[in-house]
């Protein structure tokens, strides 16, 4: 009889007992919790998640998270984000946006990529800047063509 044995390293063991807000906490610099208001410029290099209210300005240069929870009413910069809160406020994303079906957005955003998940609300313009709009240009000039 065979006996499969399954081992891993005490990291992973571990990961196994994390509740699922820890596991998505890892790899994060900030939390700015639901129980916690920020008021002013707020600045960083690394990951933020915001569950509470930010009033004033957001700028990082790593990813943004803004949960259900998440009042921001600020103007917010970041390398990537995904928003499922309440921004009021302009957004610059450098990268990609993830905007979820419970987020409200009244600003204009700038980004490269976004994704829009179907009962989110933008109020607001969108700007796409970078590779995302050159690589549509050129599919759809592809596309336009005429074959001969």
């Amino acid at each position: 009889m065979a006996m499969i044995i399954n081992i891993w390293p005490l990291n992973e063991v571990g990961m196994l007992f994390k509740s699922e807000r820890q596991k998505n906490i890892e790899g994060v610099d900030t939390i700015i919790g639901p129980t916690v208001s920020v008021e002013g410029n707020f600045k960083g290099d690394g990951n933020i998640i915001v569950e509470g209210e930010v009033k004033g300005n957001l700028k990082t240069k790593g990813y943004l998270k803004a949960t259900e929870s998440s009042n921001i009413i600020a103007n917010i910069t970041a390398g990537s984000a995904e928003i499922a809160g309440q921004l009021i406020g302009n957004a610059k994303i450098k990268e990609n946006l993830d905007i979820k079906e419970s987020a409200l957005i009244q600003g204009d955003i700038e980004t490269g990529m976004i994704t829009v998940a179907y009962g989110a609300v933008i109020n607001g313009n969108l700007k796409m800047k970078g590779g995302a709009v050159e690589k549509a240009s050129e599919v759809i000039g592809e596309a336009g063509e005429e074959k001969k």
